[in-house]
């Protein structure tokens, strides 16, 4: 983290946007706010800012573009408004409801609650400076927790962002309403589940979630069931992920869909393993391509658990039922020893000794289910080592009723 003062003395004030936005707001009441200062403090360059501003925000924002660009996106309830910039940049300016004071005194943590502008300096009403440096999340009040409840999985995910604590009372005011998460949208309760599960150590604070109550009112799982997956978990994030070979490393921090990183959704998979492996889950707001690729990725954790000796027949049974998400299971399950013969599979599979045409010519067989079979069986003997020339594959064929 860097100092306050450099923060706020230099960073600040040197960055060309925050110049233009507040010389654009010279003689109005103008503050920078919120997560920006928070990320700075943290020494991470957000691209999301937040402004508040007394007066016609319309005006406001469109004298802004004119000085930085972009396109200006109106909410319907005209107290917000955001300039988004092709470099990936977003502004969001509020309109002031009341003072500074009751504007930050509504926020969820101190952390948040912070402010700045080129007069005032620094605003930190509730230590939340202190409270960063320490890595402590605390609410500002019980009353603005159930204003928002998604508010108590945030309390989380900034802690684990931290690597910090959630101080007592807000985890006392947690445990006691964590009903409540049940009347948030599930669209925001998986967004702030995806953004914890990238975290580094994300299984330590989803055990905090466990033991005051909230995880389970979030993931339909028994409460043995997430206990025996958070210790998978965290064996993973502790031991696993560190020992990865180079060219998986550098694909942990890739979006996969939805903000999940790769790294995320590996976590997600070890977390949903459940007996019947499809978990219901009311709570959750997933893409069809993530569940589509959690539930490939059970089925071939099932099939390394199932079995003491894993050979040829038994991995291409593997590799058929998880596809692309064999190589999430062979990760989980640390048996990166089988991602050559993966990757083998792979290639065969895409390429076989024979293509569907050829083994349409030889069989006199038409496109249909007796050929999908035929061609199945091909790439599955190729796999096993009992067909390795085209040669043999052609023979292969041309006796297919006798392996019928």
């Amino acid at each position: 983290m860097i100092s306050k003062d450099s923060l706020f003395e230099n960073t600040i004030r040197k960055d060309r946007y925050n110049s233009i936005i507040f010389d654009k707001g010279r003689g109005k009441e103008l503050y920078l706010v919120g997560g920006y200062l928070r990320d700075l403090l943290r020494g991470i360059d957000s691209h999301d800012r937040d402004y508040i501003v007394r007066g016609n925000l319309l005006s406001f924002v469109r004298d802004v573009q004119k000085g930085i660009g972009g396109t200006i996106v109106q909410f319907k309830s005209n107290d917000m408004m955001r300039l988004v910039l092709k470099d990936g940049h977003t502004f969001d300016f509020c309109r002031f409801q009341g003072t500074l004071e009751e504007d930050l005194s509504k926020r969820d943590f101190t952390m948040n609650a912070l402010a700045w502008s080129p007069d005032s300096g620094p605003i930190d009403l509730y230590n939340g400076i202190n409270d960063i440096y320490k890595g402590r999340v605390c609410s500002i009040s019980k009353k603005n927790m159930l204003d928002d409840p998604l508010r108590m999985v945030r309390a989380y995910r900034f802690s684990a962002e931290l690597n910090g604590t959630v101080d007592s009372q807000t985890r006392k005011t947690i445990k006691f309403y964590h009903k409540k998460i049940r009347t948030v949208s599930s669209e925001r309760i998986t967004l702030e589940m995806f953004y914890l599960l990238n975290t580094k150590l994300s299984s330590k604070y989803l055990k905090m979630a466990l033991r005051d109550n909230l995880l389970s009112d979030i993931l339909s799982l028994s409460i043995s069931r997430l206990k025996d997956n958070l210790k998978v978990l965290d064996a993973f994030e502790k031991e696993i992920l560190d020992i990865l070979p180079s060219n998986i490393k550098v694909l942990l921090h890739d979006i996969f869909s939805q903000n999940l990183s790769y790294k995320g959704l590996l976590c997600l998979e070890i977390l949903l393993q459940d007996s019947s492996g499809r978990a219901n889950l009311p709570h959750l707001k997933m893409s069809n391509k993530i569940i589509n690729r959690v539930a490939s990725a059970m089925e071939g954790i099932r099939g390394l658990n199932k079995v003491k000796h894993i050979n040829n027949r038994r991995l291409f049974e593997i590799f058929m039922k998880a596809g692309k998400a064999s190589v999430d299971s062979l990760i989980i399950n640390n048996t990166l020893t089988f991602l050559k013969e993966f990757r083998r599979f792979q290639r065969i599979w895409e390429n076989g000794l024979l293509g569907s045409d050829e083994v349409m010519r030889i069989s006199g067989i038409g496109p249909g289910p007796e050929l999908g079979k035929i061609l199945l069986a091909l790439k599955k003997a190729q796999f096993e080592g009992r067909l390795k020339s085209k040669y043999k594959a052609t023979k292969f064929v041309k006796s297919i009723d006798s392996y019928a």
